[in-house]
This record gives C-alpha cells, structure tokens and sequence, in this order.
C-alpha cells in the first residue's frame, strides 16, 4: 500500500514495529486485534481495486468485490465497531464503480442496473460470510442443534463435511445473531455502567494521544493544515479512504459513553500508511521522541499494566484443582500445594470441594486461561466459580462476602505460619467444603479487614483505571492481591 502511494514501505514498517501499540496490544487475543488485522487487509483489497480501476477503467473485478464482502462481514461479526472504520472504503468501492459506469450517454435505468450488477459480488460476499457466521455463533453457544434424524444422535463439526451426513442432517433449536446482541447490549447505558462511563472527549483528548504520541500530534497538525486550504481530499483515492477512515473511527466512537484506549487500535493503520512520507522528510526531529516515547509506554503497558493477572490465575489453578493431602480439623479442612505436581488434580477422597474467585476492581480473564476443565474437576470432586462483581462498590461488595463461607483466618495464619508449602483451607457447607477468593488490585483498600492478613501479593502489577488512587498513595498501588474469604 505504501509504495502505491509513493510512500516508504521501510518508513511505515518500521512506526509499525516500534509502536507500543503493536507490542503490548496487538500482541494479545483481543477483538480489538482482529479488527485492525481484518481492517488492513480490507485496505490492502481496496488498494488493488484503486490500482485496476486508474489502469483499465473498468468495473471491479467480481472476484476483489467478493473478497472484500468476505472481510466486511468477518469485521464486522469480529466488532460491530468495524463499520465505522470500513464504512469509508465502501464508500469509495461504491464511488469507483458508479464513475465507471455512469458516462453521459447511458439512461440512468441502465447506469442504475449495471451497477446494482457491479456490487452485487460484494454484497454475495457480506451475505455468504455473514451466513456462516451465523451459523457457527449458533452451534458453537449450543442455540442451533445437529442432529442425526435416523439414531437422534448429535453430530459433530467434522461430520458435516461428510456428504452421507446430509441426507440425515436434522436441525433444531434457534440461530443467533452475536452482532446484534453486541449492538443491543452496548446501547443500554445500564450495561455500560457496569464496564465505567468516559466524558466524550475522553477518546480525542486523551486516549489517542496516548496511544500514539508525538504521531497523533503530527497528524491532527496535518488535519488542520489541510482544512484550512480546503483540502478534503488527496491525489491518492488509497489515502482519501485511509484518512475518512480514521476521522470516521474516532469520531463516531467519541459518541459512546464508554471508551476504552484499545478501541483506537486501528488508527495505527491510517496514521502510518497516510503520515510516513511525512515522517520521511521530518527525519531526526520526530524519531527520537517517538522511540522514547513508545519504549517507556511498552513498558509500561506491556510489563506494569495488569501484569500479574497470569501469575495470580496459575495459583488460583493450582489452589483450586492440585490440592493434595486434606486433613480435617473441625468444619474445617486444610489441604497442602506441591509445586513439583503442577497440573495435577486433586485426588478424590469422597469429599466435594467448591472455590468461588471473586474479581472486583480489575480485568476480567477470559476463564479458559485458568486451564479449568469441568468435566475432568467433577471427576475428581472439584468445583470453580468465576464471578465478577466490579459494578458493586465497597460497602455492598464486603456486605455480599459476608453471605459467602468463611474460613477461620487465626487458623488459616497459623497454618501458613508453621508450613513452608502452599496451605489451602476449606470450610464445610453443608455437604460440601467451600472457600471464597476475592481478586482485587491494592488501589482498593482492605487493610482493615480480618482476611488482610493471610493474603496473596503479586508486584509489580499496575491498574491505571485507577489513576486518581495511584496518584495518591504511588508506593502501595502497584500490586495485585489475592484474600482468602
């Protein structure tokens, strides 16, 4: 794309490669990832078309309108938030095909059915691609059932690719469409409120600074210039579209009430595919900077921020499924951790065990990082509960603990006092022994509490939604801990 554009592609590699932004946000499984990865390369298909259309003059190739329908479609069903980035790429594949097919001398009846016929792959394209989506959201959250309709056995994945599975395929239950379930649950401010609400400048003023540095400033620098002379759009059609793309993306996300800096990730594309020719010519008066910049932020962000979540889930794991060794001692039970029997559970000895892990204050893991198979726990008597209960504040989150069982902490101290291994305690609960673990950074205070003491502490671990508190008390926020309830 860069050197279409009679840019650098070396310059443009190499923003890409020392952004922060590439290193400590496109390096994990967020949506967010996905998008900028499908956005570029819905860009890159855009980018060919430009090319065919300004050499032949024709209409776009079936097979490149295709395409792009496909990765509109995995965009969009990746983020909703996709449409405000790609909307201005369809607007310039609908612009090059209208001038392509509207001459003087055609009726506006044949110029509209030509190009009904020009876009009509891509829309077979969003439709396709939308339609095994669909399908696959609702097989996958178990709302659409296969079955078989001669045994009424289920059918797998696999098996679908069997033509013999046809004939007996047997179909019930509903579909489910996740991109509107997205779009439904994040239009209700209550849903919002639970994730925390941002001024609506949050995003311009703060959030794409941040993530950008001195190239944001650059940029809107560049803007400004370029309405003043009244110039809306580039020679290059690949830039227009970048460039509309990247106004459309943070504008139109600007309007929500809740804004989080990882949904401007995608801005990297715009910034560096239209910017690096200026940059080029800017040499060592943005350089510098930029590299400081970005290796104090990756850093910060990719070392401090949330960083000892993954520790703290590899004990929880460990804490909840390994325990070996559990001896009675009144209602309760303490049972012992071997770190030499990483990923081995607990040996059953008749007994349920149940642990509840609370999170409050902090970002949610997705619960497949805690290695938690439900199926192989049961059949060894060992049951874990994730909850989040980041809307509660800190009187109604102490009030719910207190419903919850709670262990003896003078015993659960003195046990870990007279052991040098991990002690885990349970408490009996009718007919089951049960134990609570609240997850919470240190910016939320509970020194005061009896289960203070017999905690969990992981550094450094840095929980910058908490910037206020940070602020505060600097030497005692930048941990991550783990009470035993």
């Amino acid at each position: 794309m860069a050197r279409q554009i009679k840019r650098s592609p070396s310059i443009a590699l190499l923003l890409v490669s020392s952004s922060y932004v590439t290193l400590a946000y496109h390096t994990h499984p967020f949506s967010n990832t996905v998008e900028t990865l499908v956005l570029t390369l819905s860009a890159a298909v855009l980018s060919n078309i430009i090319h065919d259309h300004d050499t032949h003059e024709r209409v776009t190739p079936a097979g490149m309108s295709f395409l792009l329908g496909i990765l509109f479609a995995v965009g969009v069903f990746t983020r909703i938030t996709f449409v405000l980035f790609g909307f201005p790429f369809g607007v310039m594949f609908l612009y090059l095909n209208w001038r392509v097919i509207t001459p003087e001398h055609r009726s506006r009846i044949t110029c509209i059915r030509n190009f009904a016929f020009a876009c009509l792959p891509l829309a077979l394209g969003i439709a396709i691609m939308s339609f095994v989506a669909i399908m696959v959201d609702s097989i996958f959250f178990e709302k659409l059932l296969l079955f078989n309709k001669t045994n009424g056995a289920p059918i797998l994945f696999l098996e679908l690719f069997s033509p013999k599975t046809w004939t007996h395929l047997g179909v019930k239950g509903s579909i489910t469409v996740t991109m509107l379930n997205n779009l439904v649950y994040n239009m209700d401010s209550e849903n919002l409120a639970k994730h925390g609400l941002h001024p609506r400048f949050f995003h311009v003023f703060l959030n794409y600074p941040v993530l950008f540095g001195n190239l944001a400033y650059l940029a809107t620098k560049t803007m400004v210039q370029k309405a003043r002379l009244g110039e809306w759009t580039s020679q290059s059609k690949l830039v227009t579209a970048l460039t509309y793309a990247g106004i459309s993306g943070i504008g139109l996300l600007s309007v929500m009430p809740h804004q989080e800096a990882r949904f401007l990730t995608p801005l990297i594309l715009p910034l560096v595919i239209t910017l690096s020719g200026r940059i080029s010519r800017l040499g060592r008066k943005f350089w510098p900077l930029w590299l400081l910049y970005n290796g104090i932020m990756a850093i910060v962000f990719g070392v401090i921020h949330q960083a000892r979540l993954v520790p703290a889930m590899d004990l929880i794991q460990r804490q909840s499924l390994g325990f070996q060794d559990c001896k009675p001692k009144g209602e309760h039970t303490l049972c012992l951790i071997y770190p030499s029997q990483s990923g081995k559970y607990h040996f059953d000895d008749g007994e349920n065990y149940t642990t509840h892990i609370v999170f409050y204050k902090t970002y949610m893991p997705p619960h497949h990082l805690f290695g938690y198979n439900s199926k192989m726990a049961q059949a060894h008597s060992t049951t874990l509960e994730i909850s989040d209960w980041r809307q509660l504040d800190r009187s109604e989150l102490l009030e719910a603990l207190k419903r919850e069982p709670q262990v003896d902490q003078s015993e659960l101290r003195k046990a870990q006092e007279m052991t040098d291994k991990q002690v885990v305690m349970f408490k009996r609960d009718g007919i089951s022994y049960n134990r609570t673990i609240l997850v919470a950074p240190s910016t939320v205070d509970f020194s005061n509490e009896p289960f203070y003491e017999t905690r969990e502490s992981f550094a450094p671990h840095g929980n910058f939604d908490h910037m206020d508190i940070i602020l505060q008390r600097p030497m005692s926020s930048y941990h991550m801990n783990l009470f035993y309830i």
